[in-house]
């Protein structure tokens, strides 16, 4: 690959993050919104990602498998889980059967904003499907490639 080549998909990688985060500021206002005004708090994409997951399956889910779930560490949900039921967005379930596990249930306000998380990312997938339709098999391959080395890059880097 030539400078100049190397140097477009830099700026091209560049001009990727910033929107992309451009994108993400957006989408915390908006989510922001969907809550009552007196507990607005910037999410994050886990907690989101959480609420969106507990809504589609209460009281099935603890820390345990939403860990599996999002590929993330047992503290990395827990730390999000706790921010949740402080802001009374999820609350605590035990069953019957086995007081020992907590599983979590969405509040109506967590219900609200688990909607608009859901909403936006509905819109976000289509956006991305009608641009992987501009390209053939063998570039979503690379573009595949690259994403997964991106990201194995900025997992050893923190």
């Amino acid at each position: 690959m030539s400078s100049n080549k190397r140097k477009e998909a830099i700026e091209a990688v560049q001009h990727f993050i910033m929107n992309r985060e451009k994108s993400l500021r957006t989408q915390n206002m908006l989510t922001e919104r969907a809550v009552d005004s007196s507990s607005v708090k910037k999410w994050t994409m886990t907690q989101l990602h959480i609420l969106s997951l507990v809504k589609r399956h209460p009281c099935q889910l603890n820390n345990t498998s939403l860990a599996a779930e999002l590929n993330l560490s047992k503290p990395a949900i827990t730390k999000a889980i706790n921010t949740l039921i402080q802001h009374q967005l999820i609350v605590t379930v035990k069953k019957t059967d086995n007081l020992k596990e907590i599983y979590y249930e969405v509040t109506d306000q967590g219900e609200q904003l688990a909607a608009e998380h859901d909403k936006l990312h509905s819109q976000a997938e289509e956006k991305y499907y009608d641009l992987f339709s501009h390209f053939n098999d063998n570039e979503i391959d690379v573009i595949i490639r690259f994403l997964n080395m991106w990201q194995l890059m900025t997992s050893e880097s923190k």
